[in-house]
């Protein structure tokens, strides 16, 4: 469990390092916290107001590279609960781009905003803001975005087996690595053209 837990946090680390949209790498554990094996970390470099479309597609792509890195060492029925909540957080982040940002690819500049307030009732009896046939193209950009981001992720780890493998015996030993650390233990990391996205 342990080298797997390395395997998964290599692969977030290693997507996200190799993405030229997203934050860099502050730090990788495999100490477990709060019912994770481990966890990967990404501090943006200044303070910011606003995220684009390029910004949240590398997001999406570095929170599934934990499982594309579990599939890609042990094989595709190999992989483990542990990469639940990446699905989880990526299909969140994917819907909140479809419905709250308009930045869907077929419903762009549209915002169908979901009220998650009041009593559970009021929400069972109120009707969604949207048609039945919108939320069917809701689900299909959903589920195109999270496609798009493992297919990414899936580029990127097969390009770089040898610096995933690097960072993972490092994270095996240390338990705990920085974010110059991870730098240089992913220098030689390349970015594949399959993963870019202009």
């Amino acid at each position: 469990e342990k080298e797997l837990t390395a395997y998964h946090e290599a692969g977030h680390a290693l997507v996200g390092h190799v993405l030229p949209d997203s934050d860099p790498v502050h730090k990788v554990t495999i100490i477990p916290r709060g019912g994770t094996g481990g966890v990967t970390w990404f501090l943006p470099p200044e303070d910011r107001q606003y995220t684009s479309v390029v910004e949240f597609k590398d997001m999406l792509a570095r929170s599934l590279g934990g499982r594309v890195a579990e599939k890609v060492k042990y094989g595709d029925d190999r992989i483990t609960t542990g990469a639940g909540s990446d699905l989880r957080k990526a299909t969140d982040i994917a819907r909140d781009m479809v419905i709250e940002q308009g930045m869907g690819k077929g419903l762009r500049d549209l915002v169908f905003h979901e009220d998650n307030g009041g009593m559970m009732f009021d929400r069972m009896v109120r009707d969604r803001p949207y048609s039945e046939e919108t939320a069917k193209d809701i689900d299909a950009e959903v589920q195109a975005l999270v496609r798009e981001a493992a297919k990414r992720a899936e580029a990127i780890v097969r390009a770089n087996e040898a610096p995933l493998k690097k960072l993972a015996e490092a994270l095996l030993k240390e338990e705990t690595v920085e974010g110059d650390g991870v730098k240089k233990l992913l220098a030689d990391a390349k970015f594949p053209k399959e993963a870019a996205l202009y």
